[in-house]
Formats: structure tokens, C-alpha cells, sequence
């Protein structure tokens, strides 16, 4: 009796015992198990990866499309690149509409014979007009004569060409002048080589002044006028030139009156005023249309700007931009 006893003491103790371990183990597991959620990524620090992701990938698709993202969540994030790449698309397909329009309704000008006025223009009746042009810019003087333009209150169309300083095309645009393609480089030698070579070059600046203004222009004037054009390309090569011009919505254009600005290295302020004054007049008459002929990469150019605006303006005209529906100015 007294071992049966015994035996039940020992078993009860053992069971205690068991007992005891199971506990320590279990303490000692759960609190290895809250040691791991400690040190587990929170859901806060997941979203601030998420979002540090976001925003790079975010900044990327800006460089690309030229999007400014906003550092919001991630859903947000790709709503708005979404959203602005669709207003993107919406307005690069307006100008493409805009501009293909604009071409289809130049479609051609019929050009002067030797038996017309080269050089009349829709006009109302009485009205003297004059079209103020700058070639071979834009450069040093382009701002200058921006700034007479504006203080007189005048529009002009400048011919650019697309290696000059293309950063100015956009302050002649935003200042509401026309502008027009005097080739991307004006070396004859190689604007002149085929007509290929020609329409190829005239690409070229076509491109420079679409992607510094977002829109297309059809206006264009050749390297020294339709005439050292016709010269240099020969008959058939400038009929060639003059009919895929014509195919493509160009319309080009020459003067009547040559401001005398690059007759010598440096001409005087007063051999240019002269070089005008003398040549507004036609059998004693003052013009009717007047397509001045100006350089902005002169000096002198915008020197006497400001009086040869100023004469013209009490001589009754008023000034005018160069634009398709114009008759076409044209030597050839």
C-alpha cells in the first residue's frame, strides 16, 4: 500500500513536471513568434517602398512624355499619367488636324506672269500696305527689332533659317509675327544642288520651327529669291521645286523693295534709308503694296528700323504679316 502510494507521487510529480516544460516552451515560442512581427515590415513602411517606387517610375514616364506627376498614392499616380498622357495625345492630334488643314487649303497661288503686277495683294481699296520681312536669322538683332516691332505697334514675318539661333523662333512666335523658311542652312552650293537637296533642306527648317512653336508653317522664301533659285537649279530643276512645293501647301515669296542692308560689309544707317525712300515710289507714285526686304543678323537693320516705320506710317501705310492667302511676291 505504502509503494502503490509512492508510485501515485512520483506520477503526479512527473505529470507537473510535463506540465511545467510544456508552459516554458510555450512562453519561450510565443514570445520568439512576437520577436518576428517586431521585426517584420510594417504595412505603413510597405506603402512607403510602394510609393518611393511610384514616384521613380512616375518620374521616368515624366521625362518621357513630359508629364509632371504629383506624390500621391500609387493608384492616383498612374490615374494622373494616364490622364495627362490622354491630353497629350488630344492635343498633338488637334495640331496634326490644325496643321494638315492648314496645308490642304493652300493648295496653290496662281503665280505672276511677266504681263501681271508681281506683286499685288488682296487689299482694301485705297489701302497701302507693308509687309515688313527679316531673312537669315534669327540672331544678335532679332530682339532688338522684336522690341521696335512691338513699341510701334507692327506685325512682320521673319524668314528663319535652322541653324541660326532656333531659341529666338519661339520669342518671334509668342510675339504674334509670321514666320516663314529660308532653309535649314542657306548654303547655296548645297540648298541648290537638286531639287532632292532642296526639299530635303526645306524639311529640315520645317521641322526646327514645328518643334519650337508646336505648329507648321507654309510660308517660305528662297536663299537670294526665286531668282538665284532659278539660276542655280536651272529651269527644269526650279519647275521641279515649284510643283512639289506647290503639291506640299508652300507658298514663297520675294520683295519689291530691297532695304540695301547687305549691299556692303557695314552700310550706313542713312544708305539704307535712302536705298528705301527711293525705291517706295514707281513712276513717281508711291506703291500701293510695299514687301520690304530686311536682315536681322544687320546691325544697321535695327538702327533704322524704328524711322523707316515711323516714314512709312505718315506715308499712309499699314503693316501687315505675310500670310497664304497673299498673292504670292515672286520674281520667277
Amino acid at each position: 500500500m505504502g509503494k502503490t502510494r509512492s508510485n501515485s507521487t512520483i506520477v503526479v510529480c512527473v505529470a507537473v513536471a510535463l506540465v511545467a516544460v510544456i508552459a516554458v516552451l510555450a512562453v519561450c515560442i510565443k514570445g520568439y513568434n512576437n520577436r518576428d512581427e517586431l521585426n517584420a515590415p510594417s504595412s505603413d513602411s510597405s506603402t512607403v517602398d510602394t510609393l518611393d517606387n511610384s514616384s521613380e517610375h512616375s518620374t521616368t514616364t515624366s521625362s518621357e512624355t513630359e508629364v509632371t506627376s504629383s506624390e500621391n498614392a500609387p493608384s492616383s499616380s498612374k490615374q494622373e499619367s494616364t490622364s495627362s498622357k490622354e491630353s497629350s495625345s488630344k492635343v498633338t492630334s488637334s495640331n496634326t488636324s490644325s496643321n494638315t488643314s492648314s496645308i490642304q487649303q493652300v493648295v496653290s497661288t496662281t503665280l505672276p506672269t511677266a504681263d501681271d503686277n508681281p506683286f499685288g495683294v488682296d487689299k482694301t481699296e485705297g489701302e497701302r500696305i507693308c509687309y515688313l520681312t527679316f531673312d537669315d536669322g534669327p540672331a544678335t538683332y532679332t530682339e532688338p527689332i522684336l522690341n521696335t516691332l512691338k513699341d510701334n505697334g507692327v506685325r512682320a514675318t521673319f524668314f528663319v533659317v535652322g541653324t541660326m539661333g532656333i531659341n529666338k523662333i519661339k520669342l518671334i512666335y509668342d510675339a504674334g509675327h509670321a514666320i516663314g523658311l529660308h532653309t535649314n542652312t542657306h548654303e547655296l552650293k548645297d540648298v541648290y544642288a537638286s531639287p532632292e537637296a532642296f526639299i530635303k533642306d526645306l524639311t529640315k527648317v520645317s521641322d526646327v520651327v514645328y518643334n519650337k512653336t508646336g505648329v507648321r508653317t507654309n510660308l517660305t522664301r528662297f536663299p537670294g529669291g526665286s531668282t538665284t533659285a532659278y539660276n542655280k537649279l536651272g529651269k527644269e530643276g526650279f519647275e521641279t521645286v515649284k510643283d512639289i512645293m506647290k503639291e506640299k501647301g508652300y507658298t514663297y515669296f520675294d520683295w519689291n523693295i530691297d532695304s540695301g542692308d547687305t549691299h556692303a560689309k557695314s552700310p550706313s544707317e542713312d544708305y539704307v534709308i535712302k536705298q528705301i525712300t527711293k525705291n517706295v515710289t514707281y513712276n513717281g507714285q508711291p506703291r500701293e503694296e510695299i514687301c520690304l526686304l530686311f536682315h536681322d543678323i544687320k546691325k544697321v537693320t535695327s538702327q533704322v528700323l524704328d524711322k523707316v516705320i515711323k516714314d512709312l506710317k505718315e506715308q499712309g501705310y499699314v503693316f501687315k504679316a505675310l500670310d497664304s492667302t497673299c498673292k504670292t511676291f515672286a520674281f520667277k
